[in-house]
């Protein structure tokens, strides 16, 4: 069943469908304000800072783009005092004034930090790096009572399948003896693991997740891993041997966000090691700012691998043109081999270098 209470939006589409269009608009005389806000602090602060940067940002802009910088605030602070919900916990919003404007208010369950640029285009780093770090996975927390099925997207629940298991506890002693009474029960955890194991494919298959994190009793979080098809047990990153308290999941769902993460950043390195072997072999794959962006604009990379302490205006600028290409970008955090090849490289889908000798053997 839906969770009312968190299906304010299907955040993964519309995320990727924003990220898609801001990448593609172009400069005018008037900047950009790229405003990331954290709700989950007061709004008063948050005016105040947004007020104190601008203050500073707009000296640096000539006195012919101070009007539009001014609005653009304008806009910006009206969006953000807005009465948002609790499940609403950030705020990105881009405002541009003058000839060709923008306005656009986007609302997230998952935590943002607080951040504002002022540029010739919008700044869609943060939001390449939220739809890398929060994708889609499924969480089951399986108790003795009963088994619930979580899709978390981008941080926050998006839906949630109760399954209520049968209950044998009034039988013992009056239908059956103690030894046919953990017979049945056994028999009993099979089936139900079985038929929760089909609502998890049958959900992970539709809505195309890669990840899986088994929480609960022990007893039935193994029951569940044994029942796994073998595509579905490749994709399990994560078992957690907690328990809900009284009902209340959130502490569970939490845990299971952090395990997710931590997945997410075992798998980025993964991604990292690959570009660094076929670097080391001299094959798909290049390091280097330059590089990156010319396999990007030449349409022979695969895959952009970008460090998040890259310089700020070349990392939008390859998120900006790989977004553009529709190309999947691993974002990494912290990652010392990656920095040894200055912090971003691309694999490649063919080497051109290898194309031109080819041709000339002919």
């Amino acid at each position: 069943m839906k969770n009312p209470n968190l299906t304010m939006m299907n955040e993964l589409e519309v995320l990727r469908g924003h990220i898609s269009q801001l990448a593609l608009v172009s400069e005018s005389e008037a900047p950009v304000i790229s405003a990331y806000f954290d709700l989950c602090q007061p709004a008063d602060a948050l005016r105040s800072r947004l007020n104190e940067w601008a203050t500073a940002a707009r000296t640096t802009f000539p006195s012919g783009q101070r009007r539009a910088f001014d609005e653009s605030r304008h806009e910006i602070e009206h969006a953000v005092l807005k009465d948002w919900p609790e499940s609403c916990r950030s705020l990105a919003v881009f405002a541009r004034s003058g000839s060709t404007p923008i306005l656009r208010v986007m609302p997230f369950s998952a935590t943002l930090d607080t951040h504002f640029q002022a540029s010739p285009l919008p700044s869609i780093f943060p939001l390449v790096q939220l739809k890398d770090r929060f994708h889609r996975f499924v969480v089951v927390i399986a108790t003795d009572e009963n088994s619930r099925i979580f899709e978390v997207t981008l941080g926050a629940v998006s839906e949630d399948i109760l399954t209520i298991r049968p209950e044998f506890g009034s039988r013992l002693g009056r239908d059956w003896g103690r030894e046919h009474f953990h017979q049945k029960k056994r028999e009993s955890d099979r089936l139900f693991h079985r038929d929760q194991v089909t609502i998890i494919t049958n959900l992970m298959s539709r809505r195309g997740h890669n990840h899986l994190i088994l929480a609960g009793n022990p007893r039935h979080v193994a029951g569940l891993r044994d029942a796994l098809p073998k595509h579905i047990a490749t994709r399990l990153v994560g078992e957690l041997y907690k328990m809900p308290s009284g009902g209340d999941c959130s502490v569970v769902l939490e845990q299971a966000v952090a395990t997710f993460i931590e997945a997410e950043r075992a798998e980025s390195h993964d991604t990292v090691t690959r570009l660094h072997e076929q670097v080391c072999r001299e094959a798909l794959a290049v390091v280097g700012v330059a590089r990156s962006r010319d396999a990007i604009l030449g349409g022979y990379a695969a895959e952009l691998v970008i460090s998040e302490e890259l310089t700020v205006v070349d990392r939008e600028d390859l998120v900006r043109l790989a977004t553009a290409s529709d190309l999947p970008i691993e974002v990494c955090e912290g990652d010392e081999l990656l920095a040894t090849h200055g912090g971003v490289g691309c694999l490649l889908r063919y080497r051109p270098d290898f194309l031109v000798t080819e041709a000339a053997k002919v």
